[in-house]
């Protein structure tokens, strides 16, 4: 019965004085599996978390799916709009602009990309989440009339378009809010010097914080009017940003919308929110696979102590195993009952290890581990817990403990029992 043998390994585990080295060893290969299942489940909460805190903040910045011309710009907009809000899922569809242009203050130039959203864009909600003030969002549709004084003294009231910075770039230049700066296109104008780039003065009205230093310093919105008027576009935009009701659902509804948009043939391209990064989204789950299999070898490290503890049982329990056997049991329940050995050691310092690990990733994402700001964007290690991590921790620390077993049961169950009870 298997009562009977899960009694015995069980009695093994806990050896008499004499073999308490045995039981040293045990103890020490249930640490082990512990701290190794503690070590990889803090590190995968970890990654996940740098993963979804990453993810959250490129969402900040872009839309759940894009719908763009092919070589172009997209004139029928509205038209292409009215379908697109058909599809089951969609949320909104706003109109954007996105263009290249520098910035010139009296001492500095940087180039920067220059996003026109409309005032009911997709970007809204998330947009106000990155700003100091909602005062400032409200600005960006509105044009802002400042007073200039000229070289002879009199003062002008100019009215200027509005234009919302990141911080880094601010911080950078010290572009405060109020102050103009200089946008010239890459577009040319015709004037009577010939042909010189296109330029227009802009009011900075605010700053966001994506936490992405590099859109921080690369990306301006200002208004779809302004952009419009100031590129020369007329009433084209570049593409449409959509959002959906279920993050998960992106992937699928840009399929949807590109049925409905007439298909591989239409002049359109539709992608979702992972297409623009996806190396990146690769780079990461590649990463976090290496790292589950080079941290899962601290599990295999582990299980090469209890190959060793049940291989010194083995060799003690020599007599025990050679009268169980003269008794009619046989080399499968023998080989079980090792089996089993290997197995409690496993299951005990999983759990151990899983239990360790859960608290461990709490006390982290509570107490905090702080990190520098303007390298990492992020206050604290970001720690996620997800349950299926755990899961599959615990799986395969218990699958290659199990395995650890294999060895030592066999040697028992092949042992002989005149071979053993020659010398007693």
């Amino acid at each position: 019965m298997r009562s009977l043998e899960l009694f015995i390994a069980r009695r093994y585990l806990r050896s008499k004085r004499k073999e308490v080295f045995i039981s040293i060893i045990t103890v020490i290969s249930v640490l082990g599996v512990a701290v190794s299942v503690l070590v990889l489940n803090i590190v995968l909460a970890v990654m996940t978390g740098f993963e979804e805190e990453l993810q959250a903040k490129l969402l900040d910045t872009s839309a759940h799916v894009t719908v763009r011309p092919v070589g172009g710009l997209l004139t029928d907009w509205e038209s292409v709009r009215d379908k697109i809000q058909a599809v089951p899922g969609v949320v909104t569809v706003s109109p954007y602009t996105y263009n290249q242009a520098l910035i010139s203050t009296a001492s500095v130039a940087h180039g920067l990309l220059i996003r026109g959203i409309a005032d009911d864009s997709a970007q809204r909600s998330k947009l106000l989440h990155s700003l100091e003030s909602p005062a400032q969002y409200e600005k960006l549709f509105q044009d802002q009339t400042i007073e200039v004084t000229r070289p002879d003294d009199t003062v002008d009231q100019v009215v200027l378009p509005p234009l919302l910075i990141g911080r880094t770039l601010q911080r950078r230049y010290a572009l405060l809010p109020g102050e103009p700066v200089t946008l010239l296109s890459p577009q040319l104008a015709a004037a009577p010097q010939g042909l010189i780039p296109k330029l227009r003065r802009f009011l900075v009205v605010g700053s966001y914080s994506s936490g992405l230093v590099e859109y921080e310093s690369g990306l301006a919105y200002t208004s779809l009017s302004a952009a419009q008027k100031f590129f020369g576009l007329g009433n084209s935009v570049s593409g449409l940003e959509i959002m959906v009701r279920d993050l998960d659902s992106a992937v699928p509804i840009a399929g949807l919308i590109r049925k409905e948009l007439g298909g591989s043939l239409a002049p359109y391209e539709v992608n979702d929110w992972t297409v623009p990064n996806k190396p990146l989204w690769d780079a990461l789950r590649l990463e976090k696979r290496v790292y589950f299999i080079v941290l899962l070898l601290l599990i295999l490290v582990a299980s090469f102590s209890i190959v060793s503890t049940l291989v010194m049982v083995v060799m003690e329990k020599t007599k025990d195993i050679a009268v169980l056997k003269s008794l009619g049991m046989s080399d499968r329940r023998v080989m079980r009952i090792f089996l089993l050995q290997g197995s409690i050691i496993g299951v005990v310092g999983t759990l151990l290890g899983t239990v360790l690990g859960w608290l461990g990733c709490i006390a982290l994402r509570e107490y905090g581990f702080p990190l520098d700001e303007t390298v990492f964007s992020l206050r604290s290690v970001p720690v996620r817990l997800v349950g299926m991590n755990f899961l599959v921790v615990a799986g395969a620390a218990f699958l290659i403990t199990t395995i650890a077993g294999l060895y030592p049961a066999r040697r028992a169950a092949r042992l002989r029992p005149a071979d053993a009870l020659r010398f007693e």
